[in-house]
């Protein structure tokens, strides 16, 4: 309810996004258990990543590039979401699309990445998790069940965002 009603007052503002976050709600893992995924971090305390190992536990997974424009602040938002709530048992991985690892390397540098990171560069993550357009954010429940889905965001769509992450970290 609270994602229609951001979904709404983003396109009743006219902004640009709506159409992102639009397409986002219909993404087609949504309500489905999410694939695996193991991989080799290149940021972050772990160096590997096992989703199936993360039962129990809120995961937010990211998906971007170095040179998609909105990305630097996504990467920033995804930084404060760990920052916050890595304590309540959420745990934050972006996944890098870029085809130059040190493109994605550079940029999580310079904005100062804490968080796990892993390189795609051949695109299977994304394939498996039906990625389109970036930014995407996909919220994992407990259980492993994808829930919510978000594309790049305006300030009504990080609210209902923030408003899924409390809701599931509160199941």
């Amino acid at each position: 309810m609270a994602y229609a009603a951001a979904v709404l007052a983003t396109a009743l503002l006219g902004s640009g996004s709506a159409v992102a976050v639009d397409r986002a709600a219909r993404h087609p893992l949504l309500g489905k258990p999410a694939p695996e995924l193991v991989e080799r971090l290149f940021t972050g305390q772990s160096r590997n990543f096992r989703l199936s190992e993360r039962r129990g536990e809120v995961v937010v997974l990211g998906f971007w590039t170095s040179w998609c424009g909105s990305c630097r602040a996504f990467l920033e938002r995804l930084g404060k979401l760990n920052a916050t709530y890595a304590s309540a048992g959420l745990v934050v991985v972006g996944i890098s699309l870029d085809d130059k690892p040190a493109s994605a390397a550079d940029l999580a540098r310079a904005v100062g990445v804490r968080f796990g990171n892993a390189f795609d560069s051949e695109k299977v993550i994304g394939r498996r998790f039906e990625v389109g357009d970036v930014p995407l954010t996909l919220l994992v429940d407990r259980g492993g069940v994808v829930r919510y889905a978000h594309g790049e965001l305006d300030a009504a769509g990080d609210a209902a965002l923030l408003v899924e992450l409390r809701r599931l970290l509160d199941e």
